[in-house]
């Protein structure tokens, strides 16, 4: 997909914010078609909570609650998503098995700044991969805590894919979500969701700092009314994301 003439790589686009998805603002304003006009690598959600998103070289995937990837159409919409134009400025080969702590302080060290967000990419192998998705809600929508003590989890064996997402600094918590918000799509493109653990078998770890973001806010009256400074925020947020 073509950059347009104008818009930097790894420069975060996002619209709205994890605190709205958190008090149930899962109304989308935003097409898809919009969105990917501001990148072609990034994740989210869509319109009523339906599924999880990972967009990869500008196509949109659609995981639904049964963990299968579907296509997606311009039209469709999301409450919730960050997406960049990524360009990678550190690449570096992983040989050996590498559990999830080990793969984030590798990644932490590569950006060397914890003040900033990162984009991260890795494609290859996994020994394992725990995922979850999150299903489709109706109105009146309940609090995403509520949603996600029911929502479907998975894990894959061994399988190859691409895992990509984004390392959030802290002080941006509730903006967005702080620490690492990754999804995974198998090579096969029909398998994936958020990802909650994994084991990576070998493969390209690429890495990107980003120091640029835009945020695109909801006009709606649902997002006016949001509670967007709850107590207990970050952990609530722990619990929503699986971490």
């Amino acid at each position: 997909m073509t950059r347009p003439s104008g818009v930097k790589p790894n420069r975060l686009f996002q619209t709205s914010t994890m605190a709205a998805l958190l008090d149930a603002v899962y109304d989308g304003e935003m097409t898809l078609g919009e969105l990917v006009q501001h990148g072609d690598f990034g994740l989210g959600t869509f319109d009523a909570l339906d599924g999880e998103m990972i967009v990869t070289e500008g196509e949109v995937r659609q995981f639904r609650s049964e963990g299968i990837a579907s296509g997606t159409t311009a039209d469709m919409k999301t409450p919730f998503a960050c997406v960049t134009y990524f360009e990678p400025e550190k690449t570096v080969t992983i040989d050996k098995p590498m559990g999830k702590e080990e793969f984030e302080e590798l990644v932490n060290g590569l950006i060397d700044n914890p003040n900033l967000f990162g984009a991260v990419r890795f494609t290859g192998e996994f020994e394992k991969v725990d995922t979850r998705t999150v299903f489709c809600q109706h109105k009146p929508y309940p609090g995403m805590l509520e949603v996600v003590a029911k929502q479907p989890t998975f894990r894959m064996g061994e399988i190859s894919g691409v895992m990509l997402g984004f390392r959030t600094p802290p002080y941006m918590q509730g903006i967005n979500v702080a620490g690492y918000h990754l999804h995974v799509l198998s090579d096969d493109r029909k398998h994936g969701g958020h990802v909650t653990d994994y084991r990576v078998k070998s493969g390209k770890l690429e890495v990107a700092r980003i120091s640029d973001l835009e945020i695109s806010l909801p006009k709606t009256e649902d997002f006016a009314k949001a509670d967007l400074q709850p107590a207990g925020l970050h952990e609530a947020i722990r619990t929503a994301e699986g971490g």
